[in-house]
């Protein structure tokens, strides 16, 4: 009996400043929350931070005020929020960059490094487009006239994000493009619209209507399987380029946040997306439909989405 009491109390005593901790959750947030987006405004990312900060905002009665960190593949933003105090006053909004710049050796640290606390939007399909006058139907025609012409044309892809992906995997394909830095998906439009570069990775409901009025077309799209709203266009796989991904956009907090206050915002999350109307009609005309991960499944993605790509981690560092 004597051993069961001492065992008793020592958990007791253990518990308690983890319930001390705790204890300032149902007192947040009571300020403002800076939300910082590691892309420039105008993006994919961007919008849906945007649209999701609105109705959380009015869930927890206090303004959510968005930032846009745009540079350096979102690296600069991950890096300012990993560095935040965690009093979950500093959120973060990245996504599958993050892990790509963690491979490519660009940061030295990874989402690992920060708390995940949900995926709240899947991104519309990412496709490969060119100008309507451009002389390639397929990533095949582009592929053999660069080689005809090395470094003539230009794909826009930034060092440690997503795009890094794809152009080195169109290299290795035998592509002999020119890479030039783009910024966010936001900024490709009026640098393909202008002649400035003659290839972009980008969202499909970003161009939609340029596709309708005849400026730009699809070459491919980026996911693993054939879009079901794009059933005639082949993927980066099945033209001989070895690429594949979607865009899951993603809040995280600085690693050391209170756990119920990672936990407090997921669900917040969680709420907009399973039964506010009014969101899902927002998301609705940008081609996307309501979608969310809790933190738990959120870093399970994140985990194998990293090792996937810490697989490739010589091609993108440029070793091989």
């Amino acid at each position: 009996m004597k051993k069961l009491f001492l065992s008793f109390a020592i958990i007791s005593l253990a518990s308690t400043p983890l319930m001390a901790a705790e204890s300032s959750a149902p007192n947040w947030p009571n300020q403002a929350i800076n939300l910082v987006v590691a892309f420039s405004a105008g993006g994919n990312s961007d919008y849906n931070a945007r649209a999701m900060a609105k109705y959380v905002s009015q869930e927890f009665g206090q303004p959510i005020v968005v930032t846009n960190v745009g540079a350096a593949g979102g690296t600069i933003a991950a890096a300012q929020v990993k560095d935040a105090k965690p009093d979950g006053y500093s959120v973060l909004v990245h996504q599958l960059s993050l892990n790509v710049a963690a491979a490519s050796g660009v940061i030295d640290f990874s989402y690992a490094d920060l708390a995940p606390v949900a995926v709240f939007a899947k991104a519309s399909e990412e496709v490969i487009a060119v100008r309507a006058d451009a002389p390639w139907n397929s990533i095949q025609d582009l592929i053999e006239d660069s080689q005809k012409n090395p470094g003539k044309y230009r794909l826009t892809a930034n060092t440690g994000a997503s795009t890094q992906w794809i152009a080195i995997a169109m290299q290795n394909a035998g592509a002999k493009l020119n890479v030039v830095s783009s910024g966010g998906s936001g900024e490709r439009i009026p640098l393909l619209l202008g002649s400035h570069v003659d290839v972009i990775p980008i969202q499909i409901n970003m161009i939609e209507d340029y596709i309708k009025t005849n400026k730009f077309k699809i070459l491919a799209t980026v996911s693993a399987q054939r879009s079901p709203s794009l059933p005639n266009i082949p993927t980066l796989l099945e033209s001989g380029v070895k690429c594949s991904y979607n865009y899951y956009n993603t809040f995280f907090m600085p690693k050391g946040t209170d756990p119920a206050i990672v936990a407090k915002f997921s669900q917040a999350v969680g709420k907009v997306v399973s039964s506010n109307a009014s969101y899902a009609k927002e998301i609705e005309a940008f081609g996307q439909k309501p979608f969310y991960l809790d933190t738990k499944p959120t870093e399970e993605h994140f985990a194998n989405e990293l090792k996937n790509l810490m697989e490739i981690s010589s091609v993108l560092r440029g070793k091989k």
